[in-house]
């Protein structure tokens, strides 16, 4: 069984409550990446901004080989999916899920966040 909050055991994960910034900075349809840390133990995830106005964040960790999904900063999207830039699976923005490539069937790890009433988006509960 997946355990949705295996995340928060990752070294230098972000408590709930963790300010990340206003969702205006995340144009709708793009992603933004943010890292905790340093090095080898820096936690990377990311944030999209998907069309229907809400959001949703991941672990920046392919599911098929544990790397991360981007070679360049903030480039996660592609036609409306998130894309692994490693084995160019496909995963879908609302959901995580994958629907092409090397771990079709899988996911990505969901990390809950919030927006406050101010545009404020923050890691939640």
């Amino acid at each position: 069984m997946n355990d949705p909050g295996l995340w928060r055991y990752r070294p230098n994960a972000p408590a709930p409550g963790t300010l990340l910034g206003p969702i205006a900075d995340i144009p709708v349809g793009a992603a933004r990446e943010y890292r905790f840390g340093r090095g080898r133990s820096t936690f990377s995830m990311f944030v999209v901004h998907i069309p229907d106005g809400g959001v949703r964040a991941y672990l920046n960790l392919c599911p098929h080989y544990s790397l991360p999904l981007n070679h360049a900063p903030d480039e996660f999207m592609q036609s409306g999916a998130i894309l692994c830039s490693q084995h160019f699976a496909l995963f879908r923005a609302d959901t995580g899920a994958c629907f092409s490539g090397a771990c079709e069937g899988r996911s990505l790890t969901a990390i809950p966040v919030g927006v406050s009433g101010q545009g404020l988006l923050t890691i939640a509960d």
